[in-house]
């Protein structure tokens, strides 16, 4: 009998994979660092080998599953099961990986964007239970999404609605980012550019207990600059503000589209705590003259970092 699913998400800093029996009950899990720099077929063999690595680990083999679901950090054509772009592991682009990971594992393979399974699982499990209609946001490495409408995943057209870290909402400030566009809100508001923003704001000569905690220039990450933050660092606390306030434009201009506000979040940076979220939250309402009217809920995720597997598992018929 195939009653197990495994879910994968390949995310931005890790890999993680999930088993579930019939239930969608959790009965093991792995997670590894992704080698960012690896090609597409190099990706999707590791892939395969830990696949029967979970399985081998739990008593089974692969006739006793069901279908695989993977999440990845790009937009998907869900149709096509091709990956079309991808900032955070460019090897993706445009690559047929369905396909990839069909040939290598013969089973049943089904792929989405990482914050459509990640919206799905909350929606299903977690703290979008009951809503009907939501925006979910993940907040980490990179900046995305997944909109529940009327119940059901909205893909879009071509499988790239919900890429929220990608909306415009500057253009003054911000990185060149791997979408192409400079003042995206991935640009500027996500860890990876939060924390180059804190490198590049010491290179000019700003002090900062960052620093400290990062013992180098090249070692700061938002782990350090949220140690720094409990110290009151201005530093810290000027990253923290900026990144917060076009996330809350962001937000502002999604109620505005689509007339949702029921907002979950989730992702690593979210760990920056009560200030960073404060801040987003102020920055929204702020931008928002609805608001006063129909006032906006900012639910934390209830799923942590399992969403992401949870949500690519549900994928499987």
């Amino acid at each position: 009998m195939r009653n197990y699913v495994i879910g994968i998400d390949v995310g931005g800093t890790n890999i993680k994979l999930g088993l579930f029996d019939s239930g969608m009950q959790l009965k093991a899990e792995q997670k590894y660092l992704t080698a960012k720099d690896a090609s597409a077929a190099e990706l999707i063999g590791f892939l395969s080998q830990k696949v029967d690595s979970l399985l081998d680990g739990a008593g089974l083999s692969r006739d006793d599953v069901r279908g695989v679901g993977a999440a990845f950090p790009s937009s998907v054509d869900y149709k096509r099961g091709v990956t079309l772009e991808s900032s955070n592991i460019v090897s993706l682009n445009e690559q047929p990986v369905r396909d990839m990971l069909r040939q290598k594992l013969q089973l049943p393979v089904f792929v989405d964007n990482d914050g459509n399974v990640a919206a799905l699982a909350e929606h299903k499990y977690g703290a979008g239970r009951g809503y009907d209609n939501l925006i979910y946001a993940t907040l980490a490495t990179g900046i995305g999404g997944g909109l529940i409408l009327n119940g059901q995943l909205y893909r879009g057209m071509h499988g790239m609605a919900g890429e929220i870290g990608h909306m415009f909402v500057s253009d003054s400030t911000g990185y060149p980012c791997g979408c192409g566009v400079i003042g995206c809100v991935q640009s500027i508001s996500s860890g990876m550019y939060m924390a180059r923003y804190a490198m590049d704001r010491i290179k000019e000569g700003e002090e900062s207990r960052i620093l400290d905690y990062a013992g180098t220039l090249s070692g700061i990450d938002m782990i350090a600059v949220g140690r720094a933050l409990q110290m009151n660092d201005p530093l810290a606390l000027e990253v923290v503000n900026r990144g917060a306030e076009y996330l809350g434009r962001m937000f502002h201009s999604l109620n505005q589209i689509f007339d949702i506000n029921i907002f979950v979040y989730g992702g690593g940076i979210t760990k920056l705590g009560h200030r960073f979220m404060d801040r987003m939250i102020a920055s929204y309402r702020h931008h928002s003259l609805i608001d006063q009217k129909y006032p906006a809920k900012f639910l934390p995720a209830e799923l942590g970092e399992r969403g992401e597997i949870i949500g690519a598992a549900l994928l499987v018929p």
